[in-house]
């Protein structure tokens, strides 16, 4: 031990280039400062990452700021805070003695920070003030980005160690930053007898670049030519310790001139060099190499545990041999560059690596304490398990060009260029990021919302109505189907059919003076919505209401019509909604949150849920990350064509895939691509899907289904991707809801989409106007002739289905088999039904589905029309050309006035169905339309076993 503390006799300092919590806890740490001379520490995400992975040391306050809710950064910041905290403590006799010149703990800056100017100095002041403690240094890496910085806080008084040093270049620029500092402070009247700092120089990964270069050039039969100075092999393993020595003679030059005695007259301190990265990496190289031939005045060594252990055993202590072999040392780089290995390069590339290496190990101490988070949380958060079968090698390299790209952290940035370049669409994207903090912003609004839904429940109202369309919408059906109402609460119906059946189906269930309308959008200015809006507020005035508006709370942006709306009928109170955000994100909003509360739902939990979902989600590596690992999955697989998500939901959720589904189709179904939801399919055997699937398994774990589990694995035996999530209990659906939109978001990047805006929503709303105005001036609508009509039945065809054969004596059934027999692998069929949906209808068309897909293994989609206008006919029109689109429509006897207006609900509802056929046919899209009669059960049964029978009759022939 003698030697360790007769290093400083020689003048420098050791300081370990390690720290553990063991290490402090144990009295390790204490024994070297006190017996074994040690002066100093140095800390990096690296240490720490072995530290907290490879004990249980700090298991018990990990746990502890798990429960209390703090993020992986954020307990990455207090483990590290409270250990270089006590570190500080134990060296503070150190300090004190050297006069504040030694002593110090090092704590460094998050290596993302590495260019990053402004972020280098937020960082270093925050972490300096965390610390609290003199005797603490911040390390700020030496690039030409930190540079500033490093003068900046070193003028604020904050002593830096500067970190990633590889050249006399740089290191004399980073000396003059320091002398910079000094003079400013003095130019201000500040103190400068306590600013400390020292240049970190990196040596074995010098050698490490270095030898592997000067190896290329050995020719074994050049020996016999002689060697000399400029023979490769006599240049390795000479570079690090050579570039230390220029170093050392710049450091002399600089802080033994008149300009630096000056300063030093006023009370400056030197800023000492520091070897840093002293482990020997060649076994073939002596242990101490970095070490015995580097001892100088005023300069510090870091040195890793077992160099330590070996100065200690057997090292030499000379008296500067620092300045030993000069001559040699300023020869050795001319001839490196005569052999063609130029230090210019290399220690620009060992710059690079140096900041990837750090950025490496903080990403993997984040990965450790992402990991021993979920453990804490165990079942309070839902669990994700993805087999993407062949594709996992590429999966997991686009995981590691997500973290290298930053893209989880460029997304919480909120940075639009992630998805799209042009100035219009980055405009738009920009304002399209507010979800990313719902659930932090939200959750102070709660209390709100809460003493909102108590009112109304104490006022006596009874039921809740939710008018809107689209994503304004689906989360309240969610919540609807899957939570029910909680005792003495409102109970829950949306209503977003035009359909006059279903208009009516809701009046006989509601008791319209206790009920409360919320009238969602968005824009303000939904033709449905107000119009819903315009019939409830008529029906109350029939029943002599004077005060209708109080029956009536708007939901909206500010701004929008609605507002003004709102404010002409008096409504109860208007929700301004935050605008940067679009609908199919806004279920963590006002728009998901008011039905929620009033249904008794604890929305608080239920933001609790979407809040630990985004700290598992916020700058976490992508492998870890549970939304970010989703959508790369989707991504590839939509690069793979398998682009059909396949829902697979147990019970009691199973209304989850009505939103997930809007979701997906309207963010992604654009330019020709997109990810094709599937939902409400039965889960059949594998060989009745080809290989364009991938599926999503979600289920509560009392609420599984054993034969879709034994169908699952028989899936994933066969190489089909699945992703299952275990979701922990029906109010986790908050962080299920935020897990999406973060999958959504990436599969658009992946994908290359715009993943926020609807470009051919509007298509088919202009043509529904357009439909609208011909009837208001005709009384009927422009219907050409039927391309077939078998009794009841009429079915017309688009442009693309023209030349589909007919004939007197064909059935409705023949047609549409011919139809669907137009689907080639990859493709999708979609049955697209404008009417009430009655659990008869959906026997049916869920029946014909399965026939459907088992007989053309093609995937099958059913969605509710005008429902789906508002969402995944965004996908038909602007999606990939592979769907084949059947509109089921009925002739409706009832007619429904719309305030206000000269049509009413059956002429609107008419006009959406007509609408979106003809922008499905101006699309060149395959597309037929089937118009029932009156008796939409029976008609919708005859067309059904027509359309079986064809089928039957068709096997039949091929076997015969």
């Amino acid at each position: 031990m003698d030697t360790l503390v007769n290093l400083l006799n020689y003048g420098q300092s050791y300081w370990l280039d390690n720290l553990t919590r063991k290490k402090i806890t144990s009295g390790e740490l204490q024994k070297r400062v006190s017996e074994q001379g040690l002066r100093g520490i140095t800390s990096n995400p690296s240490i720490f990452d072995k530290a907290i992975a490879n004990s249980t040391d700090y298991d018990e306050q990990i746990k502890a700021l798990v429960i209390k809710g703090d993020t992986p950064q954020q307990i990455y910041d207090v483990l590290t805070i409270k250990d270089v905290q006590d570190a500080c403590d134990i060296l503070k006799p150190v300090f004190i003695d050297s006069g504040g010149t030694d002593g110090f703990v090092s704590l460094e800056v998050s290596p993302y920070l590495a260019r990053d100017t402004q972020g280098t100095m937020k960082e270093a002041r925050r972490l300096y003030a965390a610390v609290g403690r003199h005797n603490c240094m911040i390390k700020i890496p030496g690039t030409r980005e930190g540079i500033p910085a490093i003068e900046q806080m070193l003028y604020e008084g904050i002593n830096i160690n500067i970190t990633l040093l590889f050249s006399v270049d740089r290191y004399f620029e980073v000396a003059q930053a320091y002398i910079r500092a000094i003079k400013r402070r003095l130019d201000a009247g500040k103190p400068i007898t306590h600013i400390v700092s020292v240049a970190s120089i990196f040596l074995s990964r010098i050698d490490v670049l270095t030898d592997q270069l000067i190896s290329h050039h050995i020719i074994p039969s050049a020996v016999l030519q002689g060697k000399n100075i400029g023979s490769p092999e006599l240049m390795s393993g000479k570079a690090g310790i050579a570039m230390a020595r220029l170093v050392y003679q710049n450091f002399k030059e600089i802080f033994s001139g008149d300009e630096w005695k000056k300063l030093e007259n006023k009370g400056a301190n030197m800023q000492r060099p520091l070897w840093a990265s002293t482990g020997n990496k060649d076994p073939l190289y002596k242990d101490l190499r970095y070490v015995e031939t580097l001892i100088g005045k005023n300069t510090v060594n870091t040195l890793p545990d077992e160099t330590i252990d070996a100065l200690a055993a057997h090292g030499k202590l000379k008296e500067d041999t620092i300045d030993e072999e000069l001559a040699d040392a300023k020869q050795l780089f001319p001839e490196l560059r005569k052999l063609g290995v130029d230090i210019d390069y290399v220690t620009w590339q060992l710059e690079n690596e140096g900041i990837q290496k750090f950025i490496d190990s903080y990403n993997k101490l984040i990965t450790t304490l992402a990991n021993k988070r979920m453990k804490v949380l165990g079942d309070q958060v839902s669990s994700q398990q993805i087999n993407c079968g062949e594709m996992k090698k590429e999966v997991d390299a686009v995981y590691a060009s997500m973290d290298e790209k930053q893209i989880g952290r460029l997304l919480f940035a909120e940075d639009p260029y992630l998805w799209k370049t042009d100035a219009d669409q980055v405009k738009e994207i920009s304002h399209r990021l507010g979800w990313l903090t719902l659930p932090d912003n939200f959750t102070k609004d709660a209390e709100n919302i809460i003493a909102f839904a108590e009112e109304i429940k104490n006022e006596g109202y009874i039921h809740a109505v939710l008018l809107g369309m689209g994503g304004s919408s689906l989360c309240s059906e969610v919540a609807r189907e899957t939570f029910g109402t909680s005792k003495g609460y409102l109970q829950l119906f949306v209503m977003d059919n035009t359909d006059p059946s279903a208009i009516l189906e809701l009046e006989n269930k509601i008791d319209i003076e206790k009920t409360l309308f919320m009238v969602a959008s968005k824009s303000g200015s939904t033709e449905e919505t107000l119009s819903f809006f315009q019939y409830f507020h008529h029906q109350l005035e029939k029943k002599g209401n004077n005060n209708p508006g109080k029956n009536f709370v708007a939901i909206t942006d500010d701004g929008t019509p609605l507002v003004k709306t709102a404010e002409y009928y008096q409504f109860r109170k208007t929700f301004i909604n935050p605008p940067d955000l679009g609908g199919r994100y806004s279920v963590l909003s006002d728009f998901g949150l008011v039905p929620m509360a009033l249904m008794g739902i604890d929305i608080k939990a239920f933001l609790s849920s979407a809040k630990r979902m985004e700290d598992s989600c916020d700058s976490i590596p992508a492998a870890i990350n549970p939304g970010m690992s989703l959508g790369v999955v989707l991504g590839v697989c939509q690069r793979h064509g398998r682009d059909k998500v396949t829902f697979v939901l147990s019970s009691s959720i199973s209304s989850f895939g009505y939103w997930a589904e809007q979701l997906l189709a309207e963010s992604t179904g654009k330019e020709g691509r997109g990810l094709i939801p599937v939902n409400g399919e039965t889960l059949g055997a594998p060989e009745v899907y080809e290989k364009d699937r991938v599926f999503v398994y979600m289920y509560l774990a009392d609420d599984a289904d054993e034969m879709d589990e034994i169908k699952l694995k028989l899936l994933e035996e066969a190489g089909h991707p699945v992703v299952k999530i275990k979701v922990t209990n029906k109010i986790a659906l908050g962080g299920e809801y935020y897990r999406w939109e973060i999958a959504t978001a990436i599969s658009g990047v992946i994908i290359g989409i715009n993943s926020f805006d609807q470009p051919n929503v509007e298509e088919s709303k202009q043509n529904t106007r357009q439909l609208l105005e011909g009837w208001s001036k005709e009384g009927s609508f422009d219907m050409p002739e039927p391309l077939l009509q078998v009794e009841n039945i009429s079915i017309y065809s688009g442009k693309t289905t023209t030349n589909l054969a007919t004939s007197h004596d064909m059935s409705v059934g023949e047609f549409v088999m011919d139809f669907t027999a137009q689907a080639k692998v990859g493709d999708y069929i979609a049955l697209l039904p404008y009417f009430l949906m009655t659990d008869y209808r959906t026997k049916i068309l869920q029946t014909w589905r399965e026939q459907l897909r088992d007989e053309l293994k093609e995937a099958t989609t059913m969605l509710n029309g005008p429902r789906y206008l508002h969402s995944t006919g965004q996908l038909h029109k602007g999606g990939p050309d592979s769907g084949l689109y059947i509109i089921l429509i009925g002739d409706e006897e009832t007619e429904l006035p719309i305030p206000g207006e000269k049509f009413g609900f059956r002429t609107l509802h008419m006009a959406q169905a007509l609408g979106d056929f003809r922008s499905l046919d101006d699309k060149g899209r395959r597309v037929i339309l089937v118009r029932l009669g009156k008796d939409i059960d029976s008609d919708l049964n005859k067309l059904y076993l027509s359309v079986k029978s064809a089928n039957q009759h068709h096997l039949q022939h091929e076997i015969i």
